[in-house]
């Protein structure tokens, strides 16, 4: 399993961004995302502070993203 990447929220939403995702509504600071392959829907919470390990995590699992996929396709960009 690869090592859980630390990051700032608004680097992983332009990662999803890329990863055929949109954003669907924004209400304050959280985003909701829509994964366009299966139409799944999580929040990102856009704060200052660095997205911890499990928020990454449930998000993606929530937007049925695999995480060893989307940790080799950060690190090929």
């Amino acid at each position: 399993m690869p090592k859980i990447p630390i990051m700032k929220p608004k680097d992983f939403l332009a990662y999803l961004l890329k990863f055929d995702c949109n954003i669907v509504s924004v209400k304050g600071s959280h985003y909701k995302i829509i994964n366009n392959k299966n139409n799944k829907i999580s929040i990102l919470p856009i704060h200052s502070e660095d997205l911890k390990r499990g928020t990454f995590i449930g998000i993606l699992k929530q937007l049925d993203i695999d995480m060893e996929e989307f940790i080799n396709f950060i690190s090929k960009q």
